[in-house]
């Protein structure tokens, strides 16, 4: 029966890969970090870790973007113009499910990321959740009732343009638009405005307080957007203790009163609940998908 095979889940990121298999309980019962190295090398690797571990009925994948996600194009399930060398047009979704055989299918990282937070969290669950990572990149992505909300593409609200911080001359990292939300506020631009990389940043107040100014803004796009009634940072950069929090006080300043998100709801603004298994069992939920229709 369907409800006792096992489901491959495949978190695909810019600095490694998480290949996992998993229970249909959502228990992982193996799983693997691989590093990201060019394609061949990379995708072979995870293709070596499900060869040799229990075999999986159906593979879901949580990747990095931009990715072609419109299954009438000739290039879905290839990562696209994204300026990480050698990856333009790698074929991940193709790879892998050529190679295990089993049904695959893929979603962004963020994607994954926000159904897994809304349908697995903690009760009461929220209808509505938008999920963004703050890493080498920024992304967002918005969930409701388990499925991800998409257009004719996925959205890339890292690239929205941002108002700048008074004082802030720092020319933005971006190599599209320089000083959008991902030029201003990713982990590389820290490292570069700061000099300190953000692991190290401990508790310097000054560099969270001005990057909680400008997740802010998102917070503002997302809330008026598609009013979400939960809006989760997570990432490498998002998930720094305490970010949470001081975003959602600055969310407060920018909704203004306006509407009914700023009524102080310590949930409305939240790290994740799934910690750093969000996208992991996102892809997961999306590989379950596949068994079940």
């Amino acid at each position: 029966m369907t409800e006792d095979r096992l489901l491959g889940a495949v978190e695909a990121g810019g600095t490694k890969f998480r290949c996992a298999v998993v229970s249909p309980d959502l228990t992982i019962a193996d799983s693997r970090y691989v590093l990201t190295t060019d394609p061949d090398t990379t995708l072979a690797t995870v293709v070596e870790f499900f060869e040799r571990s229990e075999p999986a009925a159906a593979l879901g994948i949580a990747s990095f973007g931009p990715v072609d996600l419109d299954p009438d194009s000739p290039g879905y399930g290839s990562i696209t113009d994204t300026p990480k060398p050698g990856w333009p047009d790698a074929p991940i979704l193709g790879r892998l499910s050529e190679a295990l055989g089993v049904p695959a299918g893929i979603q962004t990282d963020v994607e994954a990321a926000a159904v897994a937070e809304q349908g697995l969290g903690p009760e009461p669950r929220p209808r509505r959740l938008a999920y963004v990572t703050v890493g080498t990149g920024i992304g967002a992505a918005v969930a409701v009732d388990g499925r991800p909300w998409r257009g004719r593409h996925h959205s890339e609200l890292g690239h929205i343009p941002v108002r700048r911080a008074g004082g802030d001359d720092y020319p933005g990292c971006c190599p599209f638009h320089r000083d959008c939300l991902e030029g201003m506020a990713c982990g590389p631009a820290i490292a570069e405005r700061w000099g300190v990389d953000p692991p190290d940043a401990g508790g310097r107040d000054d560099i969270w307080q001005l990057e909680a100014a400008y997740l802010a803004q998102l917070v503002r796009v997302l809330a008026y957007s598609f009013a979400p009634d939960r809006v989760v940072f997570g990432g490498g950069v998002g998930a720094h203790p305490g970010l949470a929090e001081t975003i959602r006080a600055a969310a407060r300043t920018e909704l203004a009163g306006y509407a009914d998100y700023s009524t102080g709801d310590d949930r409305f603004v939240t790290a994740p609940a799934l910690g750093n298994y969000s996208g992991l069992l996102g892809a997961a939920l999306l590989a379950r998908s596949l068994l079940h229709g």
